[in-house]
């Protein structure tokens, strides 16, 4: 190494280039002429540790949005629709790890559409009336593994649809009344296992029905009106083996009724206000100590507070609140532990009450706006042992967040978010973990967005400004992907334009533009870039064709569409870009067989779909790809197994499914899969153990799950981003305590630890490790959310102790950090962010030892190489898939420029190289010491194993690259 002079040496972080740098004005569309757009008037929807909501960022329209919690973890999930026009998101809803909505592209009318949270993921479930009409579906509520909901296909009217996520499995239950005329399903409320009940229309009139999902088990339940007139059934709601609604039978007016799912069983609870006027029966809280309370007048006192236990003697006024014939008109029922929240109004107006369920423990919290003035509470909701809500108090603070214990001395203001008389006017407050979000809008700062609390006034503060009114601004590069001396990315440089193809060399000077086709803004860990062939792969588009693949060398002149997959402005959207045996693998979609595996070798004509692994109208969708052990492993969709972990070996009959880990066609949904000495590691979910860690050799039965790190089929530690470092697996994951944290596995159960509870409690510090390959070494670098005022970039040995801030040891001064960053050279290239510039491009040189495959080998055999960090002192282990016991030597120089040599890549410049140790065997080790001098520190060195073929017709074959930077 005496002789190699290259070097990298540690620097602080530093600004690459400005290159969003004029501010933003205010956006011109707004009426209130503040510029923003804000929240829409929608409500979250809670998905594990997401929220779901529909906002406007002021560009996109009002679209699909998630937040965990946190600023950089608040973020558009796909614009559905694109550009200003929005896709009318409504009907949100929660099934298991997706999240359900009514939506329009533009293309498709009003349709059924899931998503998992990623763009990807976010997808049409069926077109069921073609056409931009749409099929308008409603009421769409969680029903098995799936939905149930009532649309029309253009054909049968409004009638009771189900769907398990799948086109194949979104199908009509029953025509209630065959034709056009449609029973128009309403109130459907899940019960039971696979049991529904709602109201529709049919030769009875509108009346109470009962369905399994199946035609045949879909009849009326009772006609509670006899004859075609209706009792219009509405507010289901379960007390456990019956369900308590409200139904007219034509005697006795509207009241509370009971069901057993049999028509006999099927009764008047109690004719609260005897006669035809009925009780005015309200909406009915959840089970609340074996009873359902709600609102109802029985005539001689007003709207009061009643409850029933699904029998005639347990349905009981509770207490008369306001006494006389107005009534208190209770609402906003809320459960906190073994209190029930409400609103009601008594002499003095509108205020917080609570209930034990006795008339003596119903009783006014406060009075929160003494007088005959109301403080009117509204959107109630849990945290912890708290209530939340929002009220007036009329003392100058206007309507603002509060919070209250149960008691009047512990019912106060949270915090006067809008200052002064101006309302906050708090809405939409949703538990996430052990925080609420909500929207307020502060008045003269951000205007309406998105907040946080967690009952404190310190723990109350904006959690992202969606539509900013004024903001410094950010070209928000994205995409980073090295390839030889150049790191490229994505960054948005014009005002209204969009993405742009940029690179760096990690200098101010050699950070530039290089052509304005459009990348696709990548709002997820899938690649949508990679290098091969020596070039710079990328989904884009331009004026002329949608997203497709394209290439660079790193000159606007050589930067060119690779194939139309889907012809004209259609795109087909490329994603998992992965180099594997000398092609380029990854999904596209053109617009025939769907969503698919696709191949290219650089040319249009070799760009060809290699396997359509869900024939028909379905399409696969694969993801989440991975390379280990000369296998390319993927997560991919069959009609028969569900989302699940195929291999490759580079043709179509070699594309198999690995196992069936979830059985039965429920999915065990596979992410984040990352190789490690030469296995497959992802997360996925399986009944018995929940989402976990899981690892495959590609044989079904060397695919296993490492370690229940949340114990409990009910329980999900959800790996994800996971990162390959040299000792081990890095991922985030909550073990049911600590929350979202750093672990490490090794891939047993005992080396499978917690690296660090960065913050300590249930709510984790939520890492966000980089994918693809960012580590040095030992050491992983990733995002954890503290607080505002603590450094959010970490960095990870692998130790507790070495698990720290970077902005505490190293000279790094950016604040937040995305997904988004690739390493060049001893060099993390990263979007950061600074209040002066905004989110830019950053580069920042640790003194890290860093190990980096680039490139690719060539054939027949497509030997690899690759080695753990070259730390002074210590010793590198190289491994890798030799060809066959043919001998090979593993070659260093310093850094050369690629050159063809005999069909293969010479990285190495092989005539002057350096011989650092012979390897031979199919699957072959060896190791080189580094010298413990400080002459080498910061040595970039290229290497290269070559192995001898003689006779054969391809007498040299080479691995990738290996590129190493000499450090600590």
């Amino acid at each position: 190494m005496s002789g190699i002079s290259t070097r990298v040496v540690a620097q602080a972080s530093t600004l690459l280039a400005d290159i969003r740098a004029a501010r933003i004005p205010d956006d011109s569309r707004i009426a209130t002429g503040r510029g923003y757009q804000g929240l829409g008037g929608r409500d979250f929807v809670t998905v594990g540790s997401t929220v779901y909501f529909v906002a406007s960022d002021g560009v996109t329209g009002q679209e699909l949005w998630k937040s965990d919690g946190t600023t950089n973890g608040t973020v558009l999930v796909r614009d559905i629709h694109r550009g200003p026009n929005g896709s009318f998101i409504r009907e949100l809803t929660a099934v298991g790890s997706s999240v359900y909505f009514v939506a329009t592209d533009g293309f498709h009318g009003d349709e059924l559409w899931k998503s998992d949270g990623t763009a990807a993921g976010t997808v049409l479930v069926k077109d069921i009336q073609p056409g931009t009409s749409g099929s308008l579906p409603m009421e769409v509520v969680e029903f098995g593994s799936g939905v149930a909901f009532a649309a029309d296909d253009g054909v049968h009217g409004y009638e009771l649809w189900v769907s398990d996520g799948t086109d194949a499995g979104t199908f009509l239950v029953r025509d209630l009344i065959p034709g056009a005329n449609a029973g128009r399903p309403s109130s459907i409320y899940p019960w039971k296992a696979n049991t529904m009940l709602f109201t529709a229309y049919s030769t009875v009139g509108r009346e109470a029905w009962i369905s399994d999902g199946t035609t045949a088990g879909t009849r009326v339940l009772h006609d509670i009106y006899p004859g075609t007139f209706s009792s219009a059934p509405s507010g289901f709601q379960s007390l456990g083996n019956v369900v308590a609604f409200v139904a007219q039978d034509g005697v006795h007016g509207e009241e509370p009724w009971v069901t057993d799912g049999t028509s006999s069983g099927t009764k008047l609870l109690r004719d609260v206000n005897p006669g035809v006027l009925g009780s005015r029966v309200g909406r009915l809280s959840s089970l609340f100590r074996g009873s359902v309370y709600f609102k109802a007048t029985d005539g001689v006192n007003g709207e009061e507070l009643w409850k029933t236990d699904g029998t005639a003697s347990g349905t009981v006024l509770v207490k008369d609140i306001a006494t006389g014939m107005y009534g208190s008109l209770p609402d906003w029922f809320t459960i906190v532990g073994s209190t029930l929240y409400f609103s009601a109004a008594d002499a003095g107006g509108t205020e917080l009450w609570k209930t034990d369920g006795t008339t003596n423990g119903t009783v006014l919290v406060k009075d929160i706006r003494p007088g005959l003035e109301s403080s009117r509470p509204e959107f109630l909701v849990r945290s912890g042992s708290l209530v939340l809500f929002a009220c007036d108090d009329g003392g100058g603070l206007g309507r603002e967040l509060f919070v209250s214990d149960g008691t009047a001395a512990g019912t106060r203001v949270v915090t006067d978010i809008a200052p002064g008389a101006s309302n906050s006017a708090p809405s939409f407050l949703t538990a996430l973990g052990s925080k609420v979000v909500f929207r307020a809008d502060d008045i003269s700062g951000v205007g309406e967005e998105l907040f946080e609390t967690d009952g404190t006034t310190a723990g109350t503060q904006l959690l992202k400004d969606i539509d900013p009114m004024y903001t410094t601004p950010s070209s928000s590069p994205q995409d980073f992907v090295t390839v030889g001396d150049w790191t490229f990315f994505a960054a948005d440089g014009v005002v209204g334009f969009g993405n742009e193809l940029w690179k760096t060399d990690g200098t101010r000077a050699g950070t530039s533009l290089v052509a304005t086709v459009v990348p696709i803004h990548n709002s997820n860990e899938r690649p949508t870039a990679a290098r091969y062939a020596n070039e710079l792969y990328f989904c884009a588009s331009d004026s002329t064709h949608g997203y497709e693949l394209w290439k660079s060398d790193g000159t606007a002149a050589g930067t060119r569409l690779v194939k139309d997959i889907r012809p004209g402005t259609a795109s087909s959207t490329p994603t998992d870009l992965t180099v594997y045996n000398g092609k380029l693998y990854f999904a596209a979609d053109d617009g025939v067989t769907g969503c698919e595996l696709w191949v290219s070798d650089g040319t249009d004509a070799g760009t060809v779909l290699l396997k359509d692994i869900l024939p028909g109208i379905g399409f696969s969708c694969p993801s989440h790809f991975c390379v280990a052990d000369g296998l390319l492993f993927l997560s991919a969709t069959d009609s028969n197994v569900g989302r699940e972990l195929y291999r490759c070996d580079g043709t179509a009959a070699g594309t198999v499914l690995v196992q069936d880990i979830q059985p039965g066609g429920r999915s065990s949904d596979q992410e984040g899969l990352v190789a490690w000495r030469g296995k497959c590691y992802f997360g996925a979910l399986r009944g018995d153990v929940g989402r976990e860690l899981w690892v495959s050799d590609g044989t079904s039965a060397g695919t296993t799950f490492v370690k229940d790190i949340n114990p409990g089929q009910d329980n999900h530690s959800a790996p994800k981003f996971l990162v390959a470092a040299d000792d081990a697996v890095y991922f985030s994951a909550d073990d049911g305590l600590h929350g979202p944290e750093l672990w490490k596995s090794d891939g047993t159960v005992t080396g499978t630890v917690l690296v660090k509870d960065v913050l300590p409690g249930v709510s984790g510090s939520n890492p966000i490790l980089l994918p693809r390959l960012v580590t040095f070494g030992n050491h992983v670098v990733f995002h954890a959310s503290i607080s505002r005022d603590t450094p959010d970039l970490w960095v990870s040995d692998g130790s507790e102790a070495g698990t720290i801030p970077v902005a505490e040891t190293y000279d790094l001064s950016v604040g937040t950090m995305t997904q988004y960053g690739a390493i060049r050279s001893g060099q993390l290239i990263f979007n950061g962010f600074t209040p002066v510039e905004g989110r830019e491009v950053h580069a920042w040189t640790p003194g890290f030892a860093t190990s980096n495959v680039f490139g690719e080998g060539c054939g027949p055999a497509f030997p690899t190489l690759e080695t753990t960090a070259p730390v002074l002192g210590g010793v590198s282990r190289l491994s890798g898939r030799g060809h066959g016991n043919h001998p090979g030597v593993v070659l260093l120089n310093q850094p050369t420029k690629p050159a063809p040599l005999l069909g293969c890549n010479d990285y190495v410049d092989v005539a002057t190289a350096i011989v650092a140790a012979p390897v031979a065997g199919v699957r072959y080790q060896s190791t080189i010491s580094i010298p413990n001098t400080t002459n080498v520190l910061g040595m970039r060195l290229f290497l290269q194993a070559w192995f001898v073929t003689v006779p054969g017709l391809f007498p040299l074959q080479a691995t990738n690259g290996v590129e190493w930077v000499v450090g600590q």
